[in-house]
């Protein structure tokens, strides 16, 4: 006869066949819920056009406003209280740009190798103001994020720094490094630096301290704690530093091409603007708009890379079973 203790560690026979239907169930379950969407569904999700179609309505209701000139007319938000003035005023034609024209221009420059010299000038500044900027606004802003005490001593210099005027510091720039690129480079580096410094810094001090505890207990180290808690924690903040970072490179670099520049679209822009050729400036300012989508979609490209494991239907849900 067997004992009690046998009983308990031996389990039955029809024991072991329920514990295994069970395990086979759930492994079922399991599948079912990792079951990759097929990829022309996630295409057609990634595009979504109804908000495609909205965009393209809207864009052709501006173009047409814009080509009748009737955002050039006269406008006033108090009008409907019987009041005269005319908070903007209507454009005179001198000062008008058409969308039609400003086409007829893209397709002269296309060809024109001044121009393509221009834009070079211009993406490089950016590029190089965006990168060095962002890279030093990543280090300082995760290393201060950790150590409190430097956060503590460093920050009021950072805040008076972030404070001053950046559009005052173009002049000093350009007399310190010249007319070249260093300059525009050097005030590109200051605006994307503090763009990123600050919400990476917010963010390492933000990782909830339970996933540190969590991680510790588990025997991980320093540098795995700082690869799966810290990094996954601030990739959210970071992109999204990245992209208007991106942006305002592009407008620092114009800026201080219209200060004073041998090249670049900044200058080109300023010249076409100081000869009343409205259409020829809208152009201009269509190609840096377009540069800046680039940057944009290529940091979002990376942003869905980098940030797969975010990439699904129960993004910001607590999935229970």
């Amino acid at each position: 006869m067997k004992s009690f203790d046998a009983d308990l560690s031996e389990p039955s026979k029809n024991e072991t066949d329920n514990s295994q239907e069970i395990t086979a169930e759930e492994d079922r379950f399991d599948m079912s819920l990792i079951l990759e969407v097929p990829r022309w569904k996630r295409v057609l999700k990634a595009i979504d056009l109804p908000v495609q179609f909205v965009r393209i309505g809207l864009l052709a209701l501006i173009i047409w406003a814009w080509e009748s000139r009737t955002i050039f007319k006269g406008w006033s938000p108090f009008s409907w209280l019987g009041w005269d003035y005319a908070l903007f005023p209507e454009i005179i034609p001198l000062f008008q740009g058409v969308p039609s024209e400003a086409g007829e221009f893209l397709l002269e420059i296309w060809d024109d190798s001044l121009f393509w010299s221009d834009f070079w000038v211009t993406l490089q500044e950016a590029l190089l103001g965006f990168l060095i900027g962002s890279s030093l606004g990543f280090i300082v802003g995760l290393l201060l994020g950790s150590f409190r005490k430097a956060a503590k001593v460093l920050s009021p210099f950072l805040i008076f720094t972030n404070a001053v005027p950046k559009i005052a510091l173009a002049p000093i720039l350009i007399l310190w490094y010249g007319v070249d690129i260093a300059s525009k480079v050097a005030l590109a580096t200051i605006i994307v630096f503090f763009i990123v410094q600050i919400p990476v810094q917010a963010a390492v001090s933000g990782v909830d301290p339970d996933l540190d505890v969590v991680a510790t207990s588990m025997g991980a180290t320093q540098s795995q704690k700082f690869r799966f808690v810290v990094i996954p924690g601030i990739l959210g903040p970071l992109f999204g530093a990245l992209r208007l970072s991106a942006i305002y490179s592009i407008l620092a670099v114009v800026l201080g091409e219209f200060i004073v520049s041998k090249r670049g679209l900044g200058q080109r822009l300023l010249s076409e603007t100081n000869n009343f050729g409205m259409s020829n400036a809208i152009a201009l300012i269509t190609i840096l708009a377009g540069l800046a989508l680039l940057f944009n979609a290529i940091i979002g490209m990376m942003e869905r890379r980098f940030l797969r494991w975010q990439d699904t239907e129960a993004r910001g849900k607590v999935v229970s079973l």
